[in-house]
């Protein structure tokens, strides 16, 4: 995973492109459209969930167990907040904050950018 973390601002800049996209595709896409077809196969809701779930967390197997265990969880989470509020948007919205803070806060906390545009140091 460390390859994808940002180096530059430039990069900042498309990692923050990516959370929000990841956020709303994954979310349409694993807490609206792989659970409905599920259910509609299986005419269970629940197995639906879980099937998403599992996906969603074995998708992240490039961040080893550790990664695919804690995408699991908050895959539960997030299936939860929308299940509870019934607002897809909401959960797209925690998703996009979660990929922000991991990838755009923590690296620029962690100086991505204070490195020039181009990826040079600052002398």
């Amino acid at each position: 995973a460390a390859a994808l973390m940002p180096r530059n601002r430039a990069e900042i800049g498309h990692a923050a492109l990516l959370s929000i996209t990841a956020g709303i595709a994954e979310e349409l896409g694993f807490r609206l459209y792989l659970p409905l077809l599920v259910a509609l196969v299986t005419g269970s809701a629940g197995l639906g969930f879980g099937v998403a779930t599992v996906l969603f967390a074995a998708m992240h197997r490039y961040q080893g167990w550790a990664g695919i265990l804690a995408t699991g969880a908050i895959g539960v989470l997030l299936a939860a907040v929308y299940l509870m509020t019934g607002k897809l948007w909401v959960a797209m919205l925690l998703h996009i904050l979660i990929d922000l803070n991991g990838l755009v806060l923590r690296p620029l906390l962690g100086g991505a950018g204070r490195v020039s545009a181009s990826g040079a140091s600052p002398s």
